[in-house]
């Protein structure tokens, strides 16, 4: 039923693997739905995002956590035509992870969620991933926007085929961990803001560029690799200080602390970026 009542999650199976580790199988149902709104908040362990070519679920999805400390909660609402879901991996305060650091390698390997997403129709995604991995392959998914929060985690990022909508706004926040996105180009995004604090970014612009693109990369004591196709021109906007690293090749200055690839006139896509940089670093390749 449409409106703002929850929505029955089928929860088909739930195994004891262990003493304090359960595994559950969840399904939600596709009910006419037009748009979603997805919001993901992971703590601790591993997390795996893909699209899913059963057009009768809105997400399948297998989680294994460890009930010591992490149980998942799932919301899942339909307003109007627009479904709503909530997947958050609830902390149990009186067995926090600071108190049980002696297992915390065991606990990141025991909590390990996979989550099947609708290819059938598009939504906007807010991850917030805390302490372990995430590997969130986007390709088939219709994404609309995206915001991806990265505190100490270890976490690839790809688009390997063209998103089938546009995305208003891109944003990457890297806390301590180190994040990789692949296949930037086929985002299809209308601008993007990159946050790079105490660990590495790398950013590929690989895949098909429909139009120019604007975005904002800053950088506080951590680095930033950017890798560009050589047929795509760029213009930097670079803000900096003596205790920076900015390093790219390939560019001429064309006012103060303004640069444009050499390929400016001849090239048919343009990237724009502004470029603020603390203590880190920024390197620029260019790749075939």
């Amino acid at each position: 039923m449409k409106g703002s009542l929850l929505i029955g999650i089928c929860l088909f199976a739930a195994t004891a693997l262990a003493d304090d580790v359960v595994t559950e199988h969840h399904e939600i149902p596709y009910r006419g739905e037009t748009e979603l709104d997805v919001g993901i908040e992971f703590g601790l362990g591993h997390f795996e995002l893909r699209g899913n070519r059963n057009d009768n679920f809105i997400m399948q999805a297998e989680l294994q956590y460890s009930k010591e400390l992490y149980k998942p909660e799932i919301e899942y609402k339909i307003v109007g035509d627009r479904g709503k879901l909530r997947l958050i991996s609830h902390r149990d305060d009186d067995r926090s992870f600071w108190k049980h650091s002696k297992k915390s390698s065991g606990d990141i390997k025991n909590n390990h969620w996979r989550v099947a997403m609708t290819e059938r129709i598009p939504g906007a995604y807010d991850i917030d991933l805390g302490l372990g991995k995430g590997s969130l392959d986007f390709t088939g998914i219709k994404v609309s926007d995206l915001n991806l929060e990265c505190g100490l985690s270890d976490v690839s990022m790809e688009f390997s085929e063209k998103n089938q909508e546009r995305i208003h706004s891109l944003v990457i926040q890297t806390g301590l961990g180190n994040v990789e996105a692949i296949g930037l180009s086929n985002t299809n995004m209308d601008r993007f803001d990159v946050e790079c604090g105490l660990g590495s970014t790398k950013l590929r612009f690989d895949g098909d560029l429909t139009r120019d693109v604007r975005g904002k990369i800053t950088v506080g004591l951590g680095s930033v690799t950017i890798q560009i196709p050589k047929e795509y021109a760029v213009q930097i906007e670079a803000e900096s200080s003596f205790l920076s690293s900015l390093n790219f090749s390939g560019f001429r200055e064309v006012d103060e602390n303004v640069y444009r690839s050499r390929n400016w006139k001849d090239a048919d896509k343009r990237i724009y970026m502004v470029i603020e940089i603390g203590l880190g670093s920024v390197d620029i390749d260019w790749i075939d």
